[in-house]
Order: C-alpha cells, then sequence, then structure tokens
C-alpha cells in the first residue's frame, strides 16, 4: 500500500471511529455528497482544484472499499492534477476499460513514468488503428480514442508526430468538436508548427460553445511564442480566472510578464531610464 492510501485509510478509520453509530446507507450518503461536491470543484467555473482533492480524500477514505467510488474517485484526482492520488486507485482496479487506461497514462506521464505511460497510449492507437484499418472507417468512439491517446501524447511531448497522426484522423472525422480542434493544435505547437498551432487553437475557441480554462492556456501560450503578448495576455488572464489556482498558467502569465510588462510598468521604466 502507497504512503497515500495508507494516510487515506488511517483517516477513514479515524472517521469511522468518530461516527460509530453511522450505518451503511448513512455513510455511502456522506461520501457521495463528498463526491458531489468534488466534482463541482474539479470540473466547474471558476474550478478549484484544491477543494476538489480535499472533499475526494473524504470520500475514499469514507469509502475504500467501494470500486465504483474509487473508479470515479481516480478520475476526478487527474481533473486536479493530483497523479499521485489517482495512480493508486487505477492500479487497485482489477481491470481498466480503454478510457480509464488512458487516463491512468495521463497520469503515469504527468508523474515522470513516461515509458509505461506512453505505452499505453502507443497500444491504444495502433489498436484503433488496426480496427479502422479492417472497416474501412473511423466510428465516433474510435475518434474519441485517437484524440485523447494522442492529446495525452503531446500534452507530455512523447511521440509527437504519432500523435498529430492519430488526432489528425480524430479531426478528419469530427471536424466540428472543439476538443478535437484544440488537440490538433496543441500537437501542432508541440511539432513547432506554431503558425498552424494559432490556426488550429483559434477554430477550436470558435467551436467551443464556451471558453474552457485549458484551451485558453494553450492558445495563451501559442500566442506568446508567436509574439502576440497582448492577445496572449488577455487569454491567460481570461483562463486564469476559470481556473485560479492552475499554476501553469500563473507561470505562463509570469512569463509574459517579463517579456512585455503591463503598459504601466513599461511606462515608469521607460521614464526612469530617461530621468
Amino acid at each position: 500500500m502507497s504512503r497515500a492510501l495508507a494516510l487515506l485509510a488511517a483517516l477513514g478509520a479515524l472517521l469511522l471511529a468518530g461516527c460509530g453509530q453511522m450505518d451503511s446507507m448513512r455513510l455511502e450518503f456522506v461520501a457521495m455528497r463528498y463526491m458531489q461536491e468534488a466534482e463541482g470543484h474539479a470540473t466547474g467555473i471558476p474550478r478549484n482544484s484544491a477543494r476538489a482533492i480535499e472533499e475526494l480524500d473524504r470520500a475514499v477514505a469514507l469509502m475504500p472499499d467501494d470500486a465504483e467510488l474509487q473508479r470515479r474517485a481516480a478520475r476526478l484526482y487527474t481533473i486536479a492534477r493530483a497523479w499521485d492520488r489517482a495512480i493508486p486507485l487505477f492500479e487497485a482496479q482489477d481491470e481498466l476499460g480503454s478510457q480509464d487506461r488512458l487516463v491512468y497514462a495521463q497520469c503515469l506521464l504527468a508523474a515522470g513514468r513516461t515509458d509505461a505511460g506512453a505505452t499505453i497510449c502507443l497500444e491504444t492507437i495502433d489498436q484503433v488503428m488496426k480496427q479502422r484499418e479492417g472497416a474501412r472507417t473511423t466510428h465516433p468512439e474510435w475518434a474519441l480514442l485517437l484524440n485523447d491517446a494522442g492529446y495525452i501524447l503531446a500534452d507530455a511531448d512523447s511521440n509527437v508526430d504519432r500523435a498529430w497522426e492519430a488526432i489528425s484522423i480524430a479531426v478528419e472525422t469530427m471536424p466540428l468538436q472543439a476538443a478535437f480542434v484544440d488537440s490538433l493544435g496543441w500537437a501542432a505547437y508541440r511539432r513547432g508548427d506554431l503558425n498552424d498551432a494559432a490556426f488550429y487553437l483559434e477554430r477550436a475557441r470558435r467551436h467551443s460553445p464556451y471558453d474552457d480554462p485549458e484551451m485558453l492556456y494553450h492558445l495563451g501560450v501559442v500566442y506568446g511564442r508567436v509574439g502576440r503578448f497582448g492577445d496572449a495576455t488577455e487569454v491567460l488572464e481570461e483562463a486564469h480566472k476559470l481556473a485560479p489556482d492552475w499554476d501553469a498558467i500563473r507561470k505562463e502569465l509570469r512569463r509574459i510578464g517579463r517579456i512585455f510588462p503591463p503598459p504601466a510598468l513599461a511606462t515608469a521604466s521607460a521614464e526612469a531610464g530617461v530621468a
């Protein structure tokens, strides 16, 4: 048992000891409430990953033997970028479905277990490619797998050309799917094709029915790399409003700020230089 799981189990024991009169139905009700709160914090607007993790910790501690709750918690931990908590929950499951295997691969790559994570994504792409070849078409569920596997690889800057190929097929199959187009733009960025990246990421934003912090982050990064610092600052600040505790957005804003300081700061610096 990992240290994280051991701590969660201990927390669960303490909670149960203090609530000895709770029956199993009450316990399940409280755990489900924690899960609902966690999902709202992890996926709502604005997102609050720290609160989501706190609520998930409570739910997992209350019902450590509930396989479905643990499976759901693993996915939400991943959305909250709590890779160290998600990985043992995935590994404790008897079998992972196709989508959960990819989410697990994302956690492995983010945690530095690059070979293991990349292998799962590449195996998924190879399997779907064979199925697609036999059927001579691409079913929507296959397109989803190709997009997800490709995006996870591209985001980790691993096997980028293979990721681009997989995502391209997904976009050909569902060209109006904003998430797929965003993935293609991010893969183009990883390939160093900055103009293509900006084109696809702008297109993804137009196709999306709402602003998504991850899409805005991608667009802001690319704007910054092509020298559109004002546009980069604008979209990154909007992303920060939607996901205020996502550190990558803050880091990119700081980087852009050093290159393109706010007008007041730039004016003050210029005046100081003249003086």
